[in-house]
């Protein structure tokens, strides 16, 4: 690993066009921004309470609970036709152009089998540990992405990144001791790997968006990679013979409604709310919220399924907050020095 004393998180990073930073500065953030900021926190908020009704609490509802491969493809599903509403709606068509089927078709349905992975894995956690501990390790996302990108994007990462990277994996080894300490069910402990899995996966699938972001808007963007993805989760259900005959049978109008409100909510309207918050308040700003996701979810999780997390589990997020705060502050602080120096690159954020 390269550490660097000099060096902001990155000596690559760009930030798209689409993103005046300068707006801020000019005329100061409008106070509606503020507003959907915390709409689209809410709505990712929701998330896990959502797939947690459509799969192991369905029951409380009197109905089966639906396999985790099969709530991800229809969550994608949907979600891959709220996207591709936004490219007809913002006009956009064009954006698909400027594919190439050689040097972008590959990395893109890449993309699309990570994300894939990161769903399926990420929902089968919350059926197995509670949503404090999965919505926790699933966060560790931002510092494996930049693992990845210091191995395949040959970025450097400063002290101060790789102390914030050792905060959040010390913070997500209290989480997976809490449910030692809470239960003996093995189950908990390999939810949390699952989730561990998840955040591997969808640290992969923002590396991969970082670079292509800088080509395509975010609805044909997302249009794209959320086909695949879902491609991808039809093969495996229909490849797998627990799953294959569970994709709509035994499937409920609620069940739709599960799947519908989690394309709707957190995947087409939080995400996108995020996205467009950008054109007037800097990504790693932005990046912060990701802290409201993980302790509203906590919060939400008790209100639903009165889950207490246990002390460590609290220890953990903690660490894990503080981790994503450090990383946030010195790369707010690059994105100044770029700014400062004249430089229009910077980051964008790709919400799943």
């Amino acid at each position: 690993m390269t550490v660097n004393n000099n060096q902001g998180p990155s000596e690559k990073k760009e930030i798209p066009e689409e993103v005046p930073i300068q707006k801020e500065k000019k005329q100061g953030i409008p106070k509606h921004v503020y507003i959907l900021i915390v709409v689209a926190m809410i709505m990712t908020s929701f998330a896990s309470i959502l797939i947690r009704y459509a799969g192991k609490d369905a029951v409380d509802l009197g109905l089966e609970p639906a396999d985790a491969s099969v709530i991800a493809f229809w969550r994608l599903f949907f979600a891959t036709i709220g996207m591709f509403i936004g490219t007809l709606l913002t006009r956009n068509l064009k954006e698909f152009k400027k594919v190439s089927l050689k040097d972008d078709i590959p990395l893109l349905s890449l993309s699309g089998l990570l994300l894939a992975i990161h769903f399926t894995t990420w929902n089968m956690s919350l059926q197995m540990t509670s949503v404090a501990n999965s919505i926790t390790i699933i966060y560790l996302m931002p510092f494996f992405a930049l693992i990845l990108s210091l191995i395949f994007l040959k970025e450097r990462v400063s002290w101060s990144q790789f102390i914030a990277i050792i905060l959040a994996l010390v913070g997500a080894i209290m989480v997976g001791v809490s449910d030692f300490i809470v239960s003996d069910e093995t189950g908990y402990f390999y939810g949390d790997l699952l989730a561990l899995a998840g955040a591997i996966t969808g640290a992969g699938y923002f590396v991969i968006g970082r670079k292509k972001r800088e080509k395509l808007d975010v609805f044909s963007y997302a249009t794209i990679v959320y086909a695949f993805c879902t491609l991808f989760l039809l093969i495996y259900v229909l490849a797998n013979p627990i799953t294959r005959g569970s994709i709509i049978s035994g499937l409920k109008w609620q069940h739709f409604m599960f799947f519908g409100l989690l394309a709707l909510g957190p995947s087409c309207l939080g995400h996108s709310l995020y996205n467009y918050s950008l054109g007037y308040i800097k990504a790693p700003v932005i990046t912060v919220t990701a802290l409201g996701e993980m302790f509203g979810a906590t919060l939400l999780a008790y209100g639903f399924f009165r889950e207490v997390p246990f002390w460590t589990t609290f220890l953990g997020m903690t660490l894990v907050a503080i981790g994503i705060i450090i990383t946030v502050i010195f790369e707010n602080k690059a994105i100044k020095e770029q700014i400062k120096n004249g430089s229009s690159n910077g980051q964008h954020i790709n919400g799943s």
